[in-house]
C-alpha cells in the first residue's frame, strides 16, 4: 500500500523514482524494491512527528535513500548511500518544493546505512538511520534476509552447523549468519526513543523466530 503524504511534492517525485527504478543498471532484489522504499517513508513519518523532527525531510531522505542500488555481493554495495546522497541535490533542485531541503535531505541519506558506519548528524537523519533499520528487524526484516541472500546464491543456513557453533560466520554464504552478524545488534543501536520502542518489538518477533527454527532443526527426542 502506498502511503499518503501532504506534501505537493510527494506524488511527482514518487513517478519519478518509479521511472528511475525500472532503468536501473542492477535489477533489485525483493528486499530493496519500491515497497521497501515506501515502508521507509511510512516509518520516517511516524518517527518524525514523535522526535519532532522535520517531516518532510525524513519522509524525502526516505524515498531517496536507495536511489543507488548494487547487490549486496558487489564492490560497491559499501558505498551505495554515498553515491545516493551526491545525487539527492540534483534531485530536490528539479522537484518543485523541495530545492531548500537539499542539504539536509543529502546528509540524512549519507549516513543512513549500517555498511557506512556513521553517526546521524540532525534529527532527520537519526530519523531516517532508524527508519531504515526498522525495516531490517521483524517479520518484514525476517522475509527481507532470506529475500536477499537469495538474489546472490546464498543458502538458507549451513547443513551441519546452522548455528555457527564450530565456524566463523559467513553471511555472503548462509542468509541465517546475517542474524548474528549484524539484525540482532539493530535494536540497541537505534538513536531515536521511538525507534528503540519499535526495535524492542520487532526484535522480540525475530528472537521467537529463530527459537522456533532452532526447534525445527533440532528437536531433540522430547519434541519429535
Amino acid at each position: 500500500m502506498t502511503p499518503d503524504f501532504p506534501y505537493p511534492w510527494f506524488h511527482p517525485l514518487l513517478t519519478r523514482l518509479r521511472t528511475h527504478l525500472a532503468s536501473e543498471p542492477f535489477p533489485r532484489d525483493a528486499a530493496h524494491d519500491l515497497g521497501h522504499i515506501l515502508r521507509v517513508a511510512r516509518l520516517a513519518g511516524e518517527l518524525a512527528a514523535e522526535e519532532r523532527a522535520d517531516a518532510e525531510t525524513c519522509v524525502a531522505a526516505a524515498l531517496l535513500h536507495d536511489l543507488v542500488y548494487r547487490p549486496k555481493n558487489h564492490p560497491e554495495s559499501p558505498l551505495t548511500a554515498r553515491l545516493a546522497a551526491d545525487l539527492v541535490p540534483l534531485w530536490c533542485r528539479e522537484t518543485p518544493g523541495l530545492a531548500a531541503k537539499a542539504g539536509a535531505i543529502a546528509a540524512a541519506v549519507a549516513t543512513h546505512s549500517w555498511s557506512g558506519g556513521q553517526a546521524p548528524g540532525s534529527p532527520e537523519a537519526a530519523v531516517l538511520q532508524d527508519a531504515d533499520r526498522l525495516e531490517a528487524l521483524g517479520a518484514i526484516g525476517i522475509a527481507r534476509v532470506f529475500a536477499t541472500g537469495a538474489s546472490f546464491g546464498a543458502g538458507l543456513w549451513h547443513p551441519e552447523d546452522p548455528w555457527a557453533e564450530g565456524r566463523g560466520l559467513d553471511d555472503k554464504a548462509w542468509s541465517l549468519d546475517h542474524f548474528e552478524r549484524k539484525l540482532l545488534k539493530l535494536a540497541a543501536g537505534m538513536t531515536t526513543a521511538a525507534g528503540r520502542r519499535r526495535a524492542e518489538a520487532r526484535q522480540q518477533v525475530m528472537a521467537a523466530y529463530l527459537t522456533a527454527l532452532r526447534q525445527e532443526l533440532d528437536p531433540g527426542p522430547d519434541r519429535r
